[in-house]
Formats: C-alpha cells, structure tokens, sequence
C-alpha cells in the first residue's frame, strides 16, 4: 500500500486547495490551522490510540501531528488522490499511505483503534458522508475523530474577506458538496457512534465519537 513518486511541489499546488491551505504564507490563516491541529491532536490523544487510520489523508500534514506527539503510533492513510498519498509518505515515512476509496476500505472490522477524517466529508456527494462513516464504525474499534466546516460561519468568513464570493453559499469552497451546522453534523455522526465531544477551532466543526460495542 506505500506510495512513492517524484512530484513537482509548485506544480501540485496549484491543483491541490488543501496543500496551498497548509503551506500559506498568511499568519492569519496558519494561526488557524495550528491551532485546529493542536486541538485534533488533543482529541485523538485523548483516545489513546497505538493504531490510527487517516481516511482522506491528503497530503498527511495531521498525519505529520500525530506523529510528532505520538511517536510509534502506528499510521495508515489513504487518499483518493495517488499524489497527495505519495507526499504523506514523504512527509510521514514512518507511515503508511496508499491511493483509496474512503467508501470501500480493504481492512477487517475493528482494524485500527482509531479513525480520523479531516475537512474530507464535505467535498462527498449525496449520501456518502453516512457511507463513509458506517466504513468507519465497521473499522474503528475505539472510536473516530472528525472535523468539518462549521457551517455558516466557515462561509461567512469567506466572505468577510472577499473569498468566493461567486459561490452559493456565498463564501463557500466551490469543492464542497455538504453544508453542516455543529449540531446537524453531530446529528449525523450519532447514526453510527456515541457522540462523547462535538466542539471545534473556529472555523471547523470537531466532533469525537466513540464505537458501540
């Protein structure tokens, strides 16, 4: 499942809105992103985990989080994107990371302790957010950690600062597919787990849910 591939960073960034999101040069925004890592972190840790899957890893910047507080944590990942796998595995190569279908995973039930899944539920069509997350509850034996936008302040923020403005909603990613308030994506999330925390870091939606079993 190991991903490898020589990958031409300034030409992938302007394909890829999550990895010019993450190597921003705006203190605003990255001022943002660590503090909604440092809170991933802290919500994954508090599962103590010593296997982890990343269900969309892009291009494992969590990945690169967990690892850093939690060296010998044991991490797979996969993305739809075979690019995106191959810089996680650069980035992460304690790890291991593979092109994937979030909706069809090859594992056995209770594979990993925890399941992550990260800014990656919204760009999914229909009703393949509930697919994903029953994938999810089959794999998971302790629990998942989760984030969304926090809809509609995620938007709202756009706008505020001129960004998509073309886009309905007004402000969102053209990407997104899904709209969820904290309250309707905690909603959801309780189909398939015991919600046990639904917070966030402005403005994403963290929601951590535990396995019913």
């Amino acid at each position: 499942m190991g991903a490898s591939s020589n990958i031409d960073l300034a030409a992938y960034a302007d394909e890829s809105s999550n990895f010019r999101k993450h190597t921003t040069g705006n203190p605003v925004q990255r001022a943002l992103i660590e503090r909604f890592h440092a809170r991933i972190v802290d919500r994954v840790m508090s599962l103590h985990p010593r296997t982890f899957f990343d269900a969309g890893c892009g291009e494992g910047f969590v990945a690169a989080e967990l690892w850093a507080a939690m060296p010998g944590l044991q991490i797979t990942g996969v993305d739809s994107s075979a690019d995106a796998a191959a810089i996680a595995s650069q980035r992460v190569p304690q790890g291991t990371f593979g092109q994937g279908d979030v909706l069809d995973l090859p594992f056995e039930n209770e594979r990993f302790d925890v399941v992550g899944c990260f800014e990656v539920l919204e760009h999914l069509r229909g009703d393949d957010p509930a697919r994903a997350l029953a994938e999810y509850a089959r794999i998971a034996r302790t629990g998942v950690v989760l984030s969304v936008p926090h809809e509609p302040a995620f938007s709202l923020a756009n706008a505020a600062r001129g960004k998509n403005l073309e886009i309905r909603p007004r402000g969102s990613d053209p990407d997104h597919k899904q709209f969820w308030s904290r309250r309707s994506f905690g909603e959801l999330v309780a189909r398939e787990f015991d919600v046990i925390w639904l917070g966030g870091s402005f403005p994403w939606t963290i929601c951590v849910g535990r396995s019913r079993r």
